[in-house]
């Protein structure tokens, strides 16, 4: 933990900081910027919003982004809480400013729960959940480190499997919700 004694050490953190952006940037435009893995992730965002556009179940457009966002929320704070625990590392990011792989924080893992939702909805969830977390940390995430996007440096496949099981099941029950009040105000009359 990071403890500032005065104002001027604050303002020489902050210094670097920004330092180490700048740095970020330029090895970002120099050494990611248009390689076949950035090419890669941009394809990812693509192919998967048009899948998630063209097939979704339409009726149920509100709610499976809904809950999507939800996913995207819970794995982009705890993919960029692991990196900067230094638990993993992302090579190839498509946007040098995020801090997690925005392929598969905000793209890939939601849509893929509103699809696991949304296709035989009646197979109970921790059936599907199971089968979520084993593709996404058992076959996702060793494909992006096979393709050195993604490099695990304190981290295991099995710790992916089990929060990805949770954040599946927390989805379910996120879809299911049918109550919500208006945020209308009714006038009474009196």
């Amino acid at each position: 933990m990071i403890f500032i004694q005065n104002k001027s050490q604050s303002t020489d953190l902050f210094d670097k900081y920004i330092a180490l952006n700048k740095q970020k940037l330029s090895i970002w435009k120099d050494e990611t910027l248009f390689t076949w893995q950035w090419w890669f992730g941009v394809c990812l965002i693509v192919l998967f919003v048009f899948i998630w556009i063209k097939f979704r179940k339409k009726d149920s457009t509100n709610r499976l982004l809904y809950v999507g966002f939800f996913v995207a929320i819970i794995c982009s704070m705890l993919d960029a809480i692991g990196n900067f625990l230094g638990l993993w590392d992302y090579h190839y990011e498509v946007l040098p400013f995020a801090p997690s792989y925005v392929p598969r924080s905000l793209i890939l893992l939601p849509i893929l729960v509103m699809f696991f939702l949304q296709i035989k909805p009646h197979v109970h969830p921790v059936l599907k959940a199971l089968l979520y977390a084993v593709v996404t940390a058992f076959i996702a995430l060793p494909f992006l480190k096979w393709i050195d996007i993604y490099k695990p440096v304190h981290w295991h496949y099995i710790y992916s499997f089990f929060i990805q099981f949770f954040i599946y099941l927390g989805a379910h029950v996120l879809s299911r919700k049918t109550h919500f009040s208006s945020l209308l105000s009714e006038k009474k009359d009196t």
